[in-house]
């Protein structure tokens, strides 16, 4: 995946649909007590293992066993935003990011974000052995390549927060970490899950020939794959959202406990028709298992509300975004019911 659904995910203008109500998309379909409840998901991103423990729980029927009828919107360079999909109820849930979602709040949108499926954020930065990026210091007059103009206030912010001077040079890039190789920059803006593995399939060694390093490690610490819900939702149907996120619980469980087992299924049916590579897959799965499997006694995809207070409304606020009172915009007692049923 390319660095920061965000870079996707900016577009503006996310207007509050008048399409088909939730309600009616929540019903179950037929009147027996047998009938499954139809959620939609919207992802950012292509079919690939990012969304491992989705895809295990559709695959080995997680949730079917919660009476849910799961389906989902693929996503990719062409794909709709998730969060207009969200909007126009052609989906029940969808991921997306943080500044997004305040777009999307700002115009009108009753969103609510229910958990997170990165417990440490995949943003990073990477850096090569020559001039490397392992502390906010290291990050003065240096050459950025980044993807999206916005990556600005995040170096702002790192820069800001460590008492530094704001001297840098911010350079378009494209998706891949072929120029920093090639010394257009010093810096590369990645996801830690994606171009490490690129710079590794070419022969560098991490840790020797390159660097990563997360942004939550230079003190910038935002969270990504929020899943985000219309509130009339809960409304609606509460008891099918608490069975969507016991599923998905249970998918991303295994998927972790089996590492093997979603990097296979989505080479042989999910992604089948994308050209993926199943080493790649394998990869990929490894480094995201410790950025989505919470520390010891904490919850798959729960995080602490508090964080929005610091780096992630700071973010928003140099961005130029307003961010709404907490108990407005995150509810984790969905995700919470669902971790006690099934504990």
């Amino acid at each position: 995946m390319s660095f920061l659904h965000a870079a996707r995910l900016s577009r503006r203008g996310i207007l509050a649909a008048g399409a088909a109500t939730l309600g009616a998309a929540l019903l179950p379909r037929h009147a027996s007590a047998q009938a499954h409840t139809p959620i939609t998901t919207a992802f950012g991103w292509i079919s690939n293992v990012e969304y491992a423990g989705f895809w295990t729980a559709l695959e080995r029927g997680y949730f079917a066993e919660e009476g849910i009828e799961a389906d989902y919107l693929p996503g990719g360079p062409n794909a709709p935003d998730t969060l207009v999909s969200l909007s126009a109820d052609r989906s029940q849930i969808s991921g997306a990011n943080w500044l997004p979602i305040l777009d999307a709040i700002a115009q009108g949108n009753d969103f609510v974000i229910l958990g997170a499926q990165w417990q440490r954020s995949p943003a990073a930065l990477m850096s090569l052995a020559e001039s490397p990026v392992r502390k906010p210091e290291d990050l003065v007059g240096k050459r950025i390549l980044a993807q999206n103009p916005s990556d600005k206030v995040i170096i702002d912010s790192i820069l800001g927060n460590a008492g530094l001077p704001l001297e840098y040079q911010l350079i378009p890039t494209g998706f891949s970490p072929e120029p920093l190789i090639a010394g257009d920059g010093d810096v590369y803006f990645c996801f830690a899950t994606n171009q490490p593995i690129t710079m590794e399939q070419l022969g560098y060694e991490r840790d020797k020939d390159f660097f990563v390093t997360l942004m939550d490690e230079l003190g910038y610490v935002v969270k990504q794959g929020l899943i985000v819900a219309k509130k009339s939702l809960f409304q609606q149907n509460r008891p099918a959202l608490v069975g969507y996120l016991k599923g998905l619980i249970r998918g991303w469980q295994y998927a972790i406990d089996n590492p093997g087992y979603a990097p296979q299924i989505v080479i042989d049916k999910y992604g089948a028709d994308l050209g993926l590579d199943l080493d790649q897959q394998k990869r990929q799965m490894e480094l995201q298992i410790p950025l989505i499997k919470p520390k010891e006694g904490g919850q798959l995809l729960a995080f602490d509300p508090e964080i929005i207070d610091g780096a992630m409304t700071a973010a928003a606020t140099a961005a130029g975004r307003k961010v709404p009172p907490l108990d407005e915009l995150v509810d984790l007692q969905p995700l919470g019911e669902a971790h006690a049923a099934l504990s």
